[in-house]
């Protein structure tokens, strides 16, 4: 499995070099995770515009922003 082919190429690599290639991984997947979400700039845009205008109907409260923001995490990864 490939997996345990990089796992296993890892055991090779300077410890100083380790926090480049995990920040490679890591951004590289994050990356991944932004191709799936399909944003509507247009869409965006228009709620920006509304927000600055003070204008807040159609938007739900959030009661815990903590807790919406950890599930946002989740729902990403």
């Amino acid at each position: 499995m490939i997996q345990d082919d990089i796992i296993h190429e890892l055991q090779f690599i300077p410890e100083a070099k380790l926090f480049e290639l995990y920040d490679f991984i890591h951004y590289f997947r994050l990356g991944l995770n932004a191709e799936k979400v399909k944003i509507d700039k247009t869409m965006c845009l228009e709620s920006l515009k509304k927000i600055q205008q003070g204008d807040l109907t159609g938007f739900s409260e959030i009661q815990d922003i903590n807790a919406h923001i950890q599930n946002l995490k989740n729902e990403i990864s």
